[in-house]
């Protein structure tokens, strides 16, 4: 009798996006002089006072468990986010998470039974159908293709629903696609989830401050379905996170508050799995969100300056691209290529190809488009340092001149 694993980890996928950057790590390691575009690492550090308090919290260890929620600081610094915010949370409707992603893997596991539908939109960040499918899930995935400028319409959405639905998972501004969604189309899907009680909404707001035009964003704020109809609060979860807005995703610290309910079963799973989230990393959470927010003025000016080159760049290789409005990707199509040779005379039949060729035959590292459901497109983070963005940018546009 042979060993097997559980039906859910058998049949998950690991992280494209990891895997591209591995194998561009490796390459590296082997003396190649490879640029990667692939990781959405935000580029730059926090500012030094959230250091000197990782510091002070190494030196006040006591060596104890600490809670399960997050330290009371924490928990003060994220209300006080949200009131800047203009939304109004207790003590007891948030927590801290393991990331993001660690708040988004255990909201599904507290929200969903098996066969239970979550409805977003594809494009989508490529983790979350997996996290879906490992929870019992059935995703549900309308397309919102490059002539919708990514976005999915209210018709869309209330097309989505049926019995099974549970969850309505919104990302705004969007990974992989960086599109932003305007007050005006929010609060129109926020108008159909009102006549949806049933459904439970998570709002994935880790890059909500990364937004370009404040036209659209209230007070610096990318529009939130909360702007809208208040009363969905009752069945929201917002997520947030500092590893994009503070530079610090190897912190792993994530944010999520919502109706008590809910919370206290993310407590319960903490206390089941992780237990707590480690001191050192709570104080530098804290320090970030209580601290001065003007750094991220300068890199928001930066990050634009860097998007503006690489769409200008795009357009000299003949690759559309949907202007991103947030978050620092760019989602290109490449369909048009698929079917003809590399310089290095390989065959591109799909969007993996495309993104293997480049890597191996230009050393530039982008992750294929159907990691986020859009196989004809690759995804390009252009938020690292400026001269490797160029760098990357010129051997992509000498390479796909090349194509034939």
């Amino acid at each position: 009798m042979s060993l097997t694993l559980s039906h859910r980890l058998a049949t998950a996928k690991p992280s494209t996006i990891f895997e591209i950057a591995a194998k561009a790590r490796a390459l590296k390691a082997a003396g190649q002089d490879v640029v990667s575009l692939s990781v959405g690492v935000p580029g730059f550090l926090p500012p030094q006072h959230v250091y000197a308090a990782a510091h002070a919290a190494v030196d006040a260890d006591l060596g104890d468990y600490l809670p399960q929620r997050g330290s009371a600081e924490l928990i003060t610094a994220f209300q006080n986010l949200l009131k800047r915010r203009g939304f109004a949370y207790s003590e007891q409707e948030i927590c801290a998470q393991t990331g993001g992603k660690g708040a988004l893997f255990n909201l599904f596991l507290a929200m969903l039974d098996a066969g239970d539908e979550v409805v977003f939109p594809t494009p989508y960040w490529a983790s979350y159908p997996e996290m879906v499918h490992i929870a019992g899930g059935v995703p549900v995935m309308p397309l919102a293709p490059a002539e919708q400028n990514y976005k999915i319409t209210p018709a869309q959405l209330e097309a989505a629903f049926t019995p099974r639905t549970k969850v309505f998972l919104f990302n705004n501004p969007s990974n992989p696609t960086g599109m932003l969604y305007s007050a005006e189309e929010v609060a129109a899907l926020a108008k159909v989830l009102l006549a949806h009680p049933q459904v439970w909404i998570i709002s994935d707001d880790i890059y909500d401050r990364l937004v370009f035009d404040e036209t659209h964003a209230p007070g610096g704020f990318a529009a939130q379905l909360l702007d809208f109809e208040p009363s969905l609060k009752s069945r929201m979860a917002i997520v947030q996170s500092i590893s994009k807005s503070f530079g610090m995703p190897g912190w792993r610290v994530g944010m999520v508050a919502g109706p008590k309910m809910l919370v206290d079963a993310l407590v319960t799973l903490a206390s089941q799995s992780f237990t707590n989230l480690p001191a050192v990393a709570m104080a530098a959470a804290t320090a970030a969100l209580d601290g001065d927010q003007n750094f991220l003025d300068v890199q928001k000016a930066r990050l634009l300056k860097q998007r503006d080159y690489t769409l200008t760049q795009l357009a000299e290789m003949n690759l559309p691209c949907p202007v991103p409005e947030g978050a620092f990707y760019a989602f290109p199509q490449i369909g048009h290529l698929l079917g003809k040779t590399t310089p290095g005379g390989r065959v591109m039949h799909t969007d993996v190809d495309f993104c293997g060729a480049l890597l191996d035959e230009a050393l530039v590292a982008v992750v294929p488009g159907g990691a986020f459901g859009d196989p004809t497109a690759i995804r390009i983070s252009y938020a690292g340092k400026e001269a490797g963005v160029v760098e990357a940018l010129k051997r992509m546009k000498e390479w796909v001149a090349q194509i034939g």
